[in-house]
């Protein structure tokens, strides 16, 4: 289904190209609505194929064996009261006094209890499945919420005579560190729903927490400033100004790749927003060879200039000083999930609307870690 779906979007650009190289001139009124309607094909196959690669995703994740529980027995491996377990009747409300002695090991800083670690890994794994950015950066899970310090400048490395004076090497270790940014939200669940014991809740509220959470980091991976939030891979002094307000030639495209130094050109990847990507559809080189390939094959991505192409809907649209591309190798991107996740049960608040509210408390930072593996584009002020 998946390959079929490619293929019919392979033709339907190749078509398309057709049409817009035969229009000598420009388009007229008929040809761009003509052109419009075409697009706007191409754009419905992309929703669908990029559905259809999600859906499969999760099938494959379904049909993965279940992992054993890493919280353990507290009483031994055939005892029923392990953290998992008193954990669950905690979210359906059924928590006894055994179970919360058990439970009570796992008491949070915000006032509530820490996630399990199975619930907290399938969260991080339904994560990495939403956030493209997840999915090509360097990502790093640490227990302590201490401030972590990173490479920043690329050490200086020289040949030295036998017996010789090592240099002293220029890296900023201590300059760039990861920190413990706080993000949380309330979910509310019907408490009909956590009465029916044939709902599988840690799938249900893991992919709740998963999708919101999403939401707010990807903005902060995107265009974040640091500031109690974690730094953006845009966050930077652009390193290109195009010519425009309102988009990007073929040629500065061309100038965007090759302003990446040659090391980190192998594995970057091209961000950018859906509109800006639509202009990019359009665009010949100088032999009049379109620039962008759409994926051909199930597994393969949208190519630009040989290098991969990975949407952001969090980046900005085409306008005046908006950065609106950036290639770069999302290795020395490094996101960090810091501490434990926590839950707080809210029994009260919402009880008039027959729910239950949970307090979800979360903390990450990310940056990069090395600024020349990034190049940045921003469009022109006026």
């Amino acid at each position: 289904m998946l390959q079929e779906l490619l293929d019919k979007r392979a033709k339907l650009v190749k078509d398309w190209r057709d049409f817009l190289d035969k229009q000598e001139g420009g388009l007229n009124a008929e040809a761009k609505a003509k052109s419009d309607k075409m697009e706007a094909d191409i754009d419905a196959l992309d929703a669908q194929i990029n559905a259809l690669k999600k859906q499969q995703k999760l099938e494959q994740k379904l049909n993965e064996p279940l992992n054993e529980p890493i919280f353990g027995d507290v009483k031994g491996s055939d005892n029923k009261f392990t953290y998992k377990n008193a954990f669950e009747r905690f979210v359906r409300g059924n928590l006894t006094s055994d179970f919360k002695a058990v439970l009570s090991e796992g008491t949070g800083s915000e006032g509530g209890y820490l996630v399990p670690e199975e619930y907290q890994k399938t969260i991080l794994e339904k994560l990495a499945e939403l956030s493209r950015t997840r999915a090509i950066s360097t990502v790093i899970s640490t227990s302590s919420t201490r401030n972590i310090p990173i490479g920043g400048e690329l050490p200086t490395f020289s040949w030295v005579d036998e017996n010789g004076a090592y240099g002293e090497s220029n890296t900023s270790f201590a300059k760039a560190q990861l920190g413990a940014y706080k993000v949380g939200g309330i979910i509310k669940v019907s408490e009909e729903l956590l009465q029916d014991s044939a709902i599988d809740l840690e799938t249900y509220l893991s992919g709740l927490i998963a999708r919101g959470i999403a939401s707010i980091e990807g903005n902060a991976f995107a265009i974040g400033d640091g500031s109690k939030k974690p730094t953006g891979y845009t966050n930077k002094t652009a390193d290109i100004t195009l010519s425009t307000t309102d988009g990007v030639t073929a040629d500065e495209l061309i100038d965007i790749y090759f302003a990446l130094k040659a090391p980190y050109r192998a594995n970057a990847t091209w961000r950018l927003n859906g509109a800006t990507l639509k202009l990019i559809r359009k665009l010949k080189d100088n032999n009049g060879s379109y620039i962008y390939s759409p994926a051909m094959q199930v597994g393969e991505r949208d190519i630009l200039l040989g290098r991969p192409i990975e949407e952001d809907p969090y980046l900005p649209v085409p306008g005046a000083n908006n950065k609106i591309i950036t290639l770069g190798d999302f290795s020395y991107y490094y996101i960090a999930d810091r501490g434990n996740m926590e839950i707080q049960r809210l029994i009260e608040r919402y009880a008039d609307l027959g729910q239950v509210g949970f307090k979800v408390t979360k903390r990450v930072d990310a940056k990069i870690t090395v600024d020349e593996a990034f190049v940045v584009a921003q469009n022109a002020a006026s």
